[in-house]
């Protein structure tokens, strides 16, 4: 309970301080006055129409793709799992590059991502509930086929693309970022986001169970059927994420294993504080995407630049244990 206030509290100093971060600046008081509604107009344009949403949305999908990943990598019972295991992230990307090419609209962009993902983790189903043996491997599997042949076919539409505009447009989309962040992406991804983490939290004990494996039937746990539900929960979180940001990597791969790590607690009694530390991470990592240069960094370069330092650092200490 302690380490849940103190993150929370340091949450809300990120977020305050990335609210005061940007290319124009603002006082503390200029800010207080604009959340107020009183002060300069422009103070609280930036304020309440693009830092204020921006942060939220940031917040809710670092919450959401941290809790998607502690989910995969209990359910695989592998602590390196994230939502490319079975092509959540391949298909969103394939949906986002066919609506860039198509229709050239930020909301069939998004639209198109979230149904690219969930379609292909549907087939992931589909085709690993066909196939004799285990099922955990036969996921993995069918995950690994479908995301080559979404990537193949994501490479032949980018054959078709104008070199100059939409050749561009749908890199930097893969590169992730949350420039485009609005009141109304703001909703619609805390809506879908609370739909799944509500639904995982629910099921949290369940899932804990599935750690043991096909053994957890044995303990009253109708293991097929959990494992589904949570599988397609979490996938519901990622491409929510992927939907209006883009690829944002290894926030769902690393802040799990890091929780893990330090509480060695199970997912039932981690699962909030996994959220808190994935929000926090990817605020601190925006608002440097956003303030460290005269242009915009895609996110995805700095949470795979800290990603992959951590990771090597766990390593080297011997704390990474496939």
């Amino acid at each position: 309970m302690k380490s849940k206030f103190w993150l929370l509290l340091i949450l809300i100093i990120v977020a305050a301080c990335s609210l005061c971060m940007g290319r124009y600046g603002s006082s503390i008081s200029e800010i207080w006055n604009a959340l107020l509604l009183s002060g300069d107009e422009i103070t609280k344009s930036l304020v309440w129409n693009l830092r204020l949403p921006r942060i939220l949305l940031v917040c809710i999908s670092g919450a959401a793709l941290a809790i998607s990943g502690i989910v995969y990598q209990t359910v695989f019972q592998n602590p390196l799992a994230s939502g490319d295991v079975i092509g959540a992230s391949s298909g969103c990307s394939l949906g986002a590059t066919f609506a860039i090419l198509m229709f050239s609209n930020a909301w069939a962009t998004e639209l198109s991502s979230f149904i690219g993902g969930m379609i292909i983790v549907l087939l992931t189903f589909f085709l690993a509930s066909h196939v004799r043996g285990n099922r955990i491997l036969n996921l993995v599997v069918a995950g690994l086929v479908l995301q080559a042949v979404a990537n193949a076919l994501m490479m032949m539409l980018k054959l078709y693309a104008d070199p100059l505009t939409q050749l561009a447009e749908i890199e930097y989309w893969l590169m992730g970022g949350f420039s485009d962040a609005s009141w109304q992406s703001v909703i619609i991804t805390m809506i879908l986001c609370m739909v799944g983490g509500l639904g995982l939290y629910l099921l949290r004990w369940q899932i804990q169970l599935l750690s043991f494996g096909e053994e957890a039937s044995t303990l009253g746990v109708s293991v097929k059927t959990i494992r589904w539900i949570s599988l397609l929960l979490a996938t519901l979180l990622v491409a929510s994420v992927i939907s209006v940001a883009g690829i944002v990597s290894w926030v769902s791969l690393l802040i799990p294993h890091v929780i893990r790590i330090a509480y060695k607690q199970p997912i039932s009694k981690t699962m909030g504080i996994t959220a808190i530390c994935g929000a926090i991470f990817l605020l601190v990592c925006d608002t440097l995407a956003r303030t460290l240069l005269t242009i915009e960094i895609p996110i995805s370069i700095l949470t795979s630049l800290f990603g992959g330092i951590a990771l090597i650092i766990l390593f080297l200490k011997g704390r990474v244990r496939l």
